[in-house]
């Protein structure tokens, strides 16, 4: 198991030393993604999470950054979530010391230079606009939206165009100086890492965090999902793409792998149900596949697929008649063994990388408030039973939880209701 700390002011720590490896990854997460911004601060934390990279105490400018991250040698990166936000990166050992300072820097010290943020504003805006032109990447804002309306979980990571273009050196400072705060970081390491070197590296960051918290601790709730369909025009787009999402368990719920292993079964792999049903019997899309999102109190098992407008229709009503099939029907022996020997496999080869471990540390940390071995989380898939998977079919899967968005539909094909509401006995034609 890693070793874990806690400094005196709330900072926790996780150190999982991998003799195997000879590199080393790092994470300074922080606590709060887009969940937590306020009405009006919506997109702060992604801007936030491109700002800081502009200039520091130590890095005063963009090139001087830019120079020292290309000589760690290794990589350098960051990303904003809806729970947390993440300043990770991944060198050899030697480099270690250089990767802290710059990750220290990035979180204690930004300087957020009113020239440097005009600029970055400008290159967020065309992140946002290279997303509305990404079918993928749009359809599932759109159902975001509209499948948890008026939660935290509705609005953009990215935040809207004209709310984003106003914000400046004020709002940067005034939102990071209530968010990265010793009680909100959680620094993961793992790899060819020894402890109290580690910890000797990172105690001047640890000392540089503000102390306290500036808010309660509670984020709002995500609210109830709610079934809807939605068809969006895009005359430009070829391909239609869509996203068909049920309700799903929050991270901690004792049904989350039983629900994973549902999803394997609907869409893990070349023998999945949705593949099997949409791609190889009836020609109806390239790819087809499931995921789940957990969150603290809500989440989804989302089906993704794109296909040709004038045959929308034909794949969602097959989409639905084959989850209404394994909601009355349930699963196989064949198909439960096949996806958890998926689920264990793709959970072993996820550890023996430094930066996965990373990864996965820092997920069970911030999301489930727990640190399971690799047995304990082998252990887990291998209690789920066809008893289990038959019961959270009938609870997940229900027609009339269903959300979809439709974005590149033509107004003369588009989803209806009524094409959710089909028969079982149609994925047999």
């Amino acid at each position: 198991m890693p070793y874990r700390s806690i400094s005196p002011h709330g900072t926790e720590l996780l150190i999982d030393p991998i003799p195997s490896v000879r590199s080393c990854s790092v994470g300074f997460w922080v606590k709060r993604g887009s969940c937590w911004e306020l009405p009006g601060e919506e997109g702060l934390a992604h801007f936030i999470e491109h700002t800081v990279f502009k200039g520091t105490a130590k890095f005063p400018e963009p090139q001087v950054m830019a120079e020292a991250t290309d000589h760690l040698g290794g990589s350098l990166d960051a990303f904003t979530g809806k729970e947390s936000a993440c300043f990770y990166g991944k060198v050899l050992k030697e480099k270690l010391p250089d990767l802290v300072s710059i990750l220290g820097d990035l979180v204690t010290t930004p300087t957020f230079d009113g020239e440097e943020l005009a600029r970055e504003r400008k290159v967020i805006l065309e992140e946002i606009s290279q997303s509305e032109d990404q079918p993928d990447d749009w359809v599932s804002e759109l159902f975001y939206s509209h499948f948890w309306p008026g939660s935290p979980l509705a609005h953009s990571i990215l935040g809207r165009r004209e709310q984003v273009g106003t914000y400046g050196r004020d709002e940067a400072r005034a939102f990071f100086d209530k968010t990265y705060r010793a009680p909100n970081i959680l620094i993961v390491a793992a790899g060819d890492i020894e402890v109290q070197p580690f910890l000797d590296l990172v105690q001047p960051v640890l000392e540089a965090l503000p102390r306290g918290l500036r808010d309660d601790g509670v984020r709002p709730a995500s609210g109830r999902p709610r079934p809807f369909v939605l068809n969006t025009p895009r005359k430009e787009l070829q391909q239609t793409s869509l996203v068909l999402g049920f309700p799903a368990p929050p991270h901690v719920h004792p049904d989350r792998v039983a629900v994973g292993v549902l999803s394997h079964v609907l869409g893990g792999g070349m023998s999945s149900r949705l593949f099997m049903e949409l791609r190889e019997k009836n020609a109806l899309c390239y790819q087809v596949g499931t995921y789940l999102t957990h969150y603290r109190d809500a989440g989804a098992l989302q089906i993704s697929a794109s296909c040709a407008p004038e045959r929308a229709r034909e794949l969602v009503r097959r989409a639905a008649a084959e989850c209404a099939k394994v909601r009355e029907a349930g699963i196989t022996r064949e198909e439960l063994d096949r996806a958890k020997l998926q689920l264990r496999t793709n959970l072993v080869f996820s550890q023996e990388s430094a930066t996965s471990r990373m990864f996965s540390l820092a997920y069970q940390r911030l999301h489930t408030d727990t640190i399971l071995s690799l047995d304990q989380q082998i252990a887990e898939i291998e209690e789920v039973s066809l008893d289990q998977v038959q019961r959270v079919a009938r609870e997940v899967l229900d027609p009339g939880a269903l959300g979809v968005s439709a974005l590149g539909v033509r107004r003369s094909a588009g989803i209806r209701k009524e094409d959710l509401a089909v028969c079982a006995g149609m994925g047999n034609s």
